[in-house]
């Protein structure tokens, strides 16, 4: 589970912002809480903000992290993502720091760098009293330093390869995280508990990404397949079904440009790839290509209808609504939020969604007592602001200050009473986070009018 994100000078973080899930004392929705180690840690957050607030930056900082992290160095200018605003942050190194529970620990890890230096990066494991230091890692003066935990330099062989490590091995735009747990993580558990955690725990969505390859997972997933079609059938979609179309290559036609398919067989004959898929231009709907058993097969997702006699039509995904396509795409997170112990951030989880429907499966994750996973959100779906489904310390808001830069807090820095509507306390600016605009007239639209 995630505990808490810390950014400092990158994209519209100016000062060092925290976002956290820890509880406060409310007493509603007790099982929102769960317990790690010696902390209480809330599963569920939703993030407001006006467009061009920060909340969608706080998605974009943590997957910047993750991106570092699995490619195991820093690869860009990083003046481009400074905090622009302000001239004194152009000399100002980008800090990230991010708290995690990974493998019956809780883990800091954080890291500072300017340009495509290192300057600093540490791990520590995080406990109530005291914080037990993995490793630590510092370039000052261009000469660079690791540190790990106590006794480990008592070994002369250990000594002897920190100090290898610092002047050859490691080179200043690498992270140690990474190089530790590609070469020595048998060496180094608990770096390879807190790589893993980015790898395959924590998962980002953006408002425009797909999970990529839907229709296998829901061919070879037997639960995931139960989980789709239970959950199409209580949503009024007019989904009857969710099926996998499957064919061979030879038997597979359609508009996929064939000359592409032919590429992607040599691929898989010379053993370069086991699974490829192509995304139709215009309906968005996808073909995924797999290597099974020495043959290439074509997976489609179909839908199934009910006609006026009540009989089954098959459609293609092409022919769905955006939203319903949107939904399709959400099946493997829905799925993980509540039957995997997975972290999901979601950007904009509304989009195209109707009210009526998010508010629905929002509901349905937060009133779901088994539930495993961990979901964070930004939205501006109003609706979703209850406090029957959320506390008021998993309710963010995102805002701009004079100087431009985001701020972040939670709703339970004000005074809610538990039977509030803060819904209608939102819209009407009671807690910010939502657009101040100027009275259309003063636009002066009207010049722009065409007479007649």
């Amino acid at each position: 589970m995630l505990l808490r994100f810390i950014a400092k000078n990158i994209f519209s973080f100016k000062e060092e912002t925290e976002f956290n899930l820890f509880p406060n004392k409310t007493q509603r929705l007790q099982h929102h809480k769960v317990k790690q180690n010696e902390f209480d840690v809330l599963r569920l957050s939703a993030i407001y903000g006006a467009n061009g607030s920060g909340k969608s930056n706080l998605i974009k900082a943590i997957s910047l992290l993750e991106s570092m992290i699995e490619e195991g160095k820093i690869n860009n200018d990083s003046s481009e993502i400074k905090f622009k605003l302000s001239d004194e942050n152009k000399d100002i190194p980008i800090s990230l720091g991010i708290e995690f529970y990974a493998k019956s620990k809780i883990y800091y890890y954080a890291i500072t760098f300017d340009m495509d230096i290192v300057l600093s990066e540490s791990l520590v494991e995080s406990r109530k009293d005291i914080d037990i230091l993995i490793f630590e890692r510092s370039n000052e003066s261009n000469t660079q330093t690791i540190l790990f935990h106590d006794g480990y330099n008592v070994n002369e062989k250990n000594k002897f390869f920190v100090d290898v490590l610092a002047e050859k091995l490691l080179q200043k735009n690498e992270l140690l995280l990474s190089f530790l747990n590609s070469k020595y993580k048998e060496e180094f558990i608990d770096v390879s508990n807190a790589y893993n955690w980015f790898d395959s725990t924590l998962v980002i969505i953006k408002p425009d990404a797909k999970p990529g390859g839907i229709a296998q997972i829901l061919d070879t997933n037997r639960g995931i397949n139960d989980f789709a079609n239970i959950f199409f059938s209580n949503l009024n979609t007019g989904i009857s079904k969710i099926n996998v179309d499957k064919k061979k290559y030879e038997e597979f036609s359609g508009s996929a440009d064939i000359r592409i398919l032919d590429c992607i067989l040599d691929d898989f004959k010379k053993g370069q790839n086991r699974l490829s898929v192509l995304t139709h231009s215009e309906t968005g709907e996808e073909a995924t290509l797999v290597y099974e058993n020495g043959e290439v097969f074509v997976k489609r997702l179909v839908t199934s209808h009910s006609n006026d006699k009540g009989v089954d039509i098959e459609f293609s995904i092409g022919m769905e609504s955006d939203g319903t396509k949107r939904l399709i795409d959400y099946i493997p997170a829905l799925n993980g939020i509540i039957n995997e112990d997975k972290v999901y951030l979601i950007d904009e989880i509304e989009r195209s969604i109707h009210p009526i429907t998010i508010k629905a499966i929002i509901t349905k994750i937060s009133f779901d007592q088994t539930a495993k996973g961990q979901l964070i959100f930004t939205t501006h779906e109003s609706c979703l602001l209850d406090q029957e489904i959320f506390r008021p310390d998993e309710i963010w808001f995102a805002q701009k200050d004079v100087g431009g830069a985001s701020k972040l807090y939670s709703l339970s820095d004000f005074n809610i009473h538990n039977t509030a509507n803060i819904e209608n306390g939102y819209l009407n600016g009671r807690y910010g986070g939502i657009p101040f605009l100027s009275n259309l007239h003063d636009l002066n639209w009207h010049k722009y009018e065409v007479s007649q």
